[in-house]
Order: structure tokens, then sequence, then C-alpha cells
């Protein structure tokens, strides 16, 4: 399936009413850290599980399937999607369709290995409630550590995800979605983090955190099949960029360019 930035903004969204908040998370091969995730989510208190869905995009797991992952009772509203392909570092494309089926109101993205724990769903939630939050904006959020509850840090400064976002369903489509052409390419998501802060309003929730966990405290925590800065071709990215230039494309953002499917 595929369709264009104008088909994208006007896709209808599911028939079930709009939750406050949709978290959209992908999944390739996680499923040790899926289900700390399930135990936090069937934790959280009826009044937080009844303003929250979940959206989960298996990004072409060959092994350990999202759906295989046991769900426990009581969790909020969940869906579960499955792209059909396995290719490398496809996760931005996991993100699109998960906007793209997601309700219309406040989105947060973020990653497998980023939880939201009940604390701070319910101020952020808090904050949406009040209309606290701007539409115009596309806010990142405080980021510490699972082991020690510090914040993350470095060079002495906080650091938060700096691919966790949250901004509403309208904006992440107005801001045209993650390009797709340059998926397989790891450490491209700040291409569209300078699209976002270039069409909205840059924010930060200083009262909500993720907490991260890393693959010292769970095996599956994060991608271990695939090379990250290491082995990195360092001109990769610009070799795509001068493609869609070649092809009249240079300001064209490619999405939903698979096959997938709903699961659950």
């Amino acid at each position: 399936m595929s369709m264009t930035d104008t088909d994208a903004t006007n896709a209808p969204a599911t028939n079930a009413p709009a939750p406050d908040l949709t978290i959209v998370m992908p999944f390739y091969m996680n499923p040790g850290m899926l289900s700390i995730q399930y135990a936090k989510w069937a934790a959280w208190p009826e009044e937080i599980k009844d303003r929250i869905a979940i959206i989960l995009v298996d990004d072409g797991s060959p092994v350990g399937h999202a759906i295989d992952v046991p769900r426990p009772e009581c969790l909020p509203a969940l869906s579960i999607y499955r792209v059909l392909e396995d290719r490398p570092w496809h996760q931005h494309a996991a993100r699109n369709l998960g906007a793209y089926v997601a309700g219309e109101g406040w989105l947060l993205l973020t990653d497998m290995d980023h939880v939201l724990a009940e604390e701070d769903a319910a101020a952020l939630l808090k904050r949406i409630g009040l209309g606290k939050l701007d539409t115009g904006t596309v806010y990142m959020l405080n980021r510490i550590e699972a082991d020690t509850g510090l914040q993350t840090l470095q060079n002495g400064f906080a650091k938060p995800h700096p691919n966790s976002f949250v901004l509403t369903r309208e904006a992440f489509w107005r801001i045209g979605g993650y390009d797709e052409d340059f998926c397989g390419v790891y450490g491209t998501d700040g291409l569209f983090r300078a699209r976002a802060f270039a069409n909205a309003k840059q924010g930060h929730l200083d009262k909500v955190s993720l907490t991260r966990y890393w693959r010292d405290l769970v095996e599956d925590a994060s991608t271990t099949t695939l090379l990250r800065k290491d082995g990195r071709d360092p001109l990769a990215k610009h070799r795509i960029m001068e493609a869609k230039r070649t092809r009249g494309e240079q300001d064209v953002v490619k999405v939903l360019q698979f096959p997938w499917e709903r699961v659950f």
C-alpha cells in the first residue's frame, strides 16, 4: 500500500472513538521488552487505561512476533499491526503506519525500550485534559534510566530521546510523516525532527518522562540483529538525498510503501 501526503492527511482513522492519547510503538523481535510494557500498562489504574489506546506495529519480525507475546488481562485498548516484509531499519515506516491507523487527537511516538510510567501517563493526560498542550507544537520529553531512576545525561546535560514526540495526528501528517526513502539507514530520524520543527513549534514536557531500558537490563530491549553506528556508511544518507534530487523528489515524503495487515 502506498499513498501521497494528501492521502495520508485525509486518511480515515479507526472507527472507534478517539482516546485522549494514542501510543504508537514499533516492535521488532522484542518479546521480553514487550512483556514488560504489557505489565506496566495492565497495572495502570482504570482512569488512565480508559483514556489511552496503544498501537503496536510489528515491523516484519521473522521470529518472536508481537502477536505471540502473551497479553495480560485488563490492558488499555490495544491494536497490533504487522508489516509483511522484513526490511532493515524500517521502524520509521512502522511509525507512519501507526499514525495512519490511529484515531484523531494526541499521539506519543516512542520506541519499545522506552516506558511511560503511571505517574508520567497521569501527568501527560492531565495536561491534555486541561488543554495545556498546543496543537501547533511538537513536544519532546524528559528521559530517565530504568536502573537508577536518574535523568539520562550526555556531557553533563539532560538528554531526551531524540525520536520520541508528543504531537497531534493532524500535526504528524502536516509535517508529512517519516520519509521511507531513508529507511534502511540507521540514524535518519533527524530528518523528520528537522521537518517537524520547521513546520511546528518545538516544545518540551518538563513534567513528563520516559523510562529507558537498555540491553544490559532487558536482553531484547532494542534491536540486536543490525549494526547501529558501528559499520554505518556515513555517505548513505547523502546518496539517497542526491537520488531524490535527481528524480525531482527532494521535497516529496514517501509513506506507506509496504504491505501490512492488522493482526489484533
